[in-house]
């Protein structure tokens, strides 16, 4: 008998798909137009809501902090000691220090579940801001490194954790041009399972300067785009089913190849970025080097990958509870 299964194509698009695509849009609409610091501060109460009703969750995210906290221990750093967005009675929020004796693993795990809201709510509204409007509430540091990577001549590969308010990083391009950098921006985009929702963010973030490579465009293209001097941007931290296994926070998990790979085909110098909450609608971009030690042999796989995963702990242990601990990453 003839297969019934619907090509690729068609499985993504129907009824159901589209009306999944107007909600999305709707909502995303609505959320672009709301005022930064009003959804940032929304977005924290949405997260507190999930911290309360998701018990589940919540063990999900304590036991990823529980592995942090033991190797950041290790190195003399306690994400007891990190800051936390306090909001008082009066209405204003600031970044306060609290002690370990404060700041226990539950005060940790409610910190993620609202930073978390806050970055995602306020990363919408972030994106329809101008260039002078982001500039008051983010603070760029470290691009030389990225122009240093540059003049090699072999683009760039910037590697991107999650954490922080994700559409920021679509932004890149403008703040990249502000520092007289000249460079083509590229991303790898992992295509959504709607096709008129991934049509809608490729049309927004390719708007913005940024071409999208996905799995369907194979290795070349992107090598191709580094080897003629762009930058591509990798977000490298996620859960793997399969792949190299490499130290992360002290375990071994499957770690992306793709850095690697691309570092290998390509030259391209890399280099990692973090976003980290510094304030009531308020973030700080650092751009860090990346360096790959002499003896490691970049045709083997694992070895990459504990490259790449050491760049991104590095990334994330300096702003711990703004990584996305909701799934189960150890």
């Amino acid at each position: 008998m003839p297969s019934r299964r619907k090509p690729e194509a068609d499985r993504f698009k129907g009824p159901s798909k589209w009306c999944q695509y107007i909600l999305a849009r709707g909502f995303v609409t609505v959320l672009q137009c709301l005022p930064i610091c009003f959804s940032f501060r929304f977005g924290r109460g949405v997260g507190w809501l999930l911290w309360k009703t998701l018990k589940k969750r919540r063990e999900v995210v304590r036991r990823n902090l529980e592995v942090v906290n033991a190797c950041l221990a290790k190195t003399g750093v306690n994400v007891g000691t990190c800051e936390c967005v306090n909001v008082g009675n009066s209405g204003s929020s600031e970044l306060s220090a609290i002690s370990d004796s404060a700041c226990t693993i539950d005060d940790q795990v409610r910190e993620v579940f609202q930073r978390a809201g806050a970055n995602l709510f306020a990363g919408f509204s972030f994106s329809k801001l101008s260039v002078e409007q982001m500039e008051s509430h983010l603070t760029v540091e470290g691009m030389q490194h990225l122009a240093e990577a540059l003049e090699v001549g072999k683009g760039a590969i910037v590697l991107l954790a999650h954490m922080g308010p994700w559409e920021v990083l679509n932004k890149l391009p403008y703040f990249i041009a502000r520092q007289g950098i000249s460079a083509p921006l590229a991303s790898l985009f992992r295509p959504l399972n709607n096709t008129y929702l991934d049509d809608m963010i490729r049309q927004q973030r390719e708007s913005l300067g940024t071409r999208l490579f996905s799995r369907r465009d194979g290795f070349h293209k992107p090598v191709d785009h580094l080897r003629s001097g762009g930058v591509l941007g990798i977000l490298a931290d996620q859960k793997m089913r399969e792949g190299p296994r490499a130290p992360y926070f002290g375990v071994e998990v499957p770690s992306s190849p793709i850095p690697g790979l691309m570092h290998r085909r390509s030259g391209a110098p890399m280099v990692a970025v973090s976003l980290e909450t510094v304030g009531s609608a308020q973030w700080k971009l650092i751009v860090r080097p990346v360096t790959v030690p002499a003896e490691t042999d970049i045709a083997n796989r694992q070895q990459m990958a504990t490259v790449t995963n050491q760049a991104l702990q590095l990334s994330v242990s300096k702003s711990p509870l703004d990584g996305f601990w909701l799934h189960k990453r150890f």
